[in-house]
């Protein structure tokens, strides 16, 4: 089989784009603290469910009567549809708790490995490196 100079082009293009998508997703312990589990609790402000993280911000009461805005990452859109959790469930004004982990950064920004809302619980990290339920207690 013959390749011309445009078919070269584009599966060297097409290369270039998977190996750059591949090197700017992340694992658990490059942004994430393992060492610093949390536990929060407050009312959900946004949610956006888009690959490859979706992401739940909720509005947290501090102990001096101030709010923190706190971000958490959660899986991909697919995987909290398979654990039975969708959009419908992170409306906006909705009561969350969140147990996962810190960032990092030092930053209002988590890694979110359970969520509890209404009643139910749902696992909602999916990084392969990420601690186990047992190691954030």
């Amino acid at each position: 089989m013959r390749l011309s100079l445009p078919r070269i082009v584009l599966m060297i293009g097409m290369a270039g784009t998977l190996a750059g998508a591949a090197s700017a997703h992340h694992s658990f312990s490059a942004e994430f603290d393992a060492a610093k589990p949390i536990s929060v609790s407050g009312v959900i402000t946004k949610a956006r469910l888009v690959n490859p993280h979706s992401w739940v911000y909720l509005d947290v009461k501090n102990k001096d009567g101030s709010v923190t805005n706190w971000g958490f990452e959660f899986s991909t859109p697919s995987g909290l549809r398979e654990k039975g959790l969708g959009k419908q469930d992170l409306l906006p004004g909705t009561p969350i708790r969140i147990d996962g982990y810190k960032a990092k950064n030092g930053g209002a920004f988590g890694y979110s490995r359970l969520a509890t809302l209404s009643g139910r619980s749902f696992q909602t990290g999916g990084a392969m490196d990420a601690p186990t339920a047992g190691a954030a207690r």
